[in-house]
């Protein structure tokens, strides 16, 4: 299955709806105890969306649409992903992909003026199971920078 996302989708369905819990069955690639998380968005935040983690609160991201800042970004779905999130329609699916803040990369000596996206490694979200999984794009790269 290939997508594309754009947009602020309506969180569990509804319109309006700001907080979704999501489920990553074996938790973020290296993480594997992260798994459940509150996934939150409104108008203010827009097209940014919050992801904390409720199993360590100390954890916590910002996601946004890739297609937001790279819009030919295009999701490639394998069926193993599909059967783990459910066999979701098109239009139940969230993808976010995780900001790293400037401030973050780079050495101290050569910090990084940009803020750059996980492309390689976004979020797809059934946002009418609650369930998602973190889906590996291997042409893209973990630090897509944001002024591009």
């Amino acid at each position: 299955m290939q997508t594309t996302a754009a947009g602020i989708a309506p969180l569990n369905g509804v319109e309006g709806a700001t907080a979704i819990a999501v489920h990553f069955s074996g938790g973020l690639v290296g993480c594997a105890d992260w798994e459940h998380f509150d996934v939150v968005t409104d108008a203010e935040l827009s097209p940014l969306y919050l992801i904390n983690c409720q199993d360590d609160p100390s954890i916590g991201f910002i996601g946004a649409d890739p297609a937001v800042f790279k819009p030919d970004f295009c999701l490639e779905l394998t069926a193993e992903d599909e059967a783990q999130l459910g066999y979701p329609e098109f239009g139940d699916l969230l993808v976010l992909a995780i900001i790293t803040p400037a401030s973050s990369l780079g050495s101290t000596a050569e910090p990084s003026t940009s803020a750059t996206l996980n492309l390689l490694g976004p979020l797809v979200i059934n946002l009418q199971r609650g369930i998602g999984r973190q889906v590996i794009q291997s042409e893209y790269t973990a630090h897509y920078p944001l002024g591009a």
